[in-house]
């Protein structure tokens, strides 16, 4: 089942079904267009969810020290009663001046040079117009993006926040080879050509979390689900510095804020954890905090 329509008379199309009837050759295919997506046309249920897909692009990784300088948001809205998509809107893009000349490295990552951000600025009350009345604000790396967002739009913290590369089960949907958005392109035979690039991102999100789940639900409709469901958060405080790789392994990884390795899960893992990291080291201090999607990326 397909998100997506192409038109199968095109040449370039009927060569690569060919392509694909040959084992030795596998084809990728660009992004659909907005105009090429399938939504639902019969009126949806009033259980209707509006995520707003966001990224950015920023000068480093640091919040405190560096700037946003590229930001992006699209709407893709899906019937949760039946988990089809019922409307998307393609992304929107903006730059802003840093006041400061870019990394190379960065102008290499993003293309965006500083002489393209001298008196740019992001229009708020647009930005703000095109986040009004969403149910939750979707990033790929969710933690990143909206640690420099809501420094930038404060507004947006009160929303619920989802990632969609954690809160997607991605494997058990079909998709194999990583989390990452080329990867996860790739896997459902799709390339992006401007990589890095906000509004580009966006796209290819909000295309991968149209795709159908094997059951022609969407997959954002599973990764609502599973943003909605509260679970636990376990801090292996005070580990001792020697089971860092042991923990790392068991899935366990490392908050620089609370300077302590961390794992979440539903309440009876969490409690086997507990008892784990208690046998594995007396020195260890589990300390478990409820989590939702309104402090999940908080």
């Amino acid at each position: 089942m397909s998100f997506y329509h192409l038109n199968p008379n095109r040449r370039g199309e009927r060569m690569a079904r060919r392509i694909e009837q040959l084992d030795d050759y596998r084809v990728l295919r660009r992004l659909p267009r907005p105009d090429e997506m399938w939504c639902r046309s019969m009126p949806a249920s009033d259980n209707v969810i509006k995520l707003a897909i966001v990224d950015c692009e920023t000068t480093g990784l640091d919040p405190e020290r560096h700037r946003m300088i590229e930001f992006a948001v699209g709407i893709l809205s899906i019937d949760a009663d039946h988990g089809d998509v019922v409307d998307v809107t393609p992304p929107q893009s903006w730059l802003e001046d840093p006041a400061e000349d870019l990394p190379t490295e960065i102008e290499r990552l993003t293309h965006i040079t500083s002489d393209m951000l001298i008196g740019r600025w992001f229009p708020d009350a647009s930005i703000m117009n095109a986040t009004a009345g969403v149910t939750a604000i979707v990033a790929h790396n969710a933690k990143f993006d909206r640690s420099f967002v809501t420094r930038r739009f404060p507004t947006l913290a009160d929303l619920p926040w989802i990632c969609s590369m954690s809160e997607v089960d991605w494997p058990a949907l079909g998709w194999t080879g990583g989390r990452g958005i080329g990867a996860l392109l790739t896997g459902a035979g799709f390339f992006l050509p401007d990589a890095h690039r906000a509004a580009a991102d966006v796209w290819a999100t909000t295309c991968l979390l149209a795709s159908p789940a094997p059951d022609g639900r969407s997959v954002a409709a599973y990764m609502v689900e599973t943003a909605r469901r509260p679970c636990e958060r376990l801090y292996a405080n005070r580990a001792p510095f020697q089971f860092k790789d042991t923990l790392k392994a068991a899935g366990y990884r490392w908050s620089p804020e609370r300077r302590a390795w961390w794992i979440e899960g539903d309440e009876e893992r969490i409690s086997n954890e507990a008892c784990w990291l208690e046998q594995l080291s007396h020195l260890i201090a589990p300390v478990v905090e409820t989590r939702n999607w309104q402090t999940r990326h908080a």
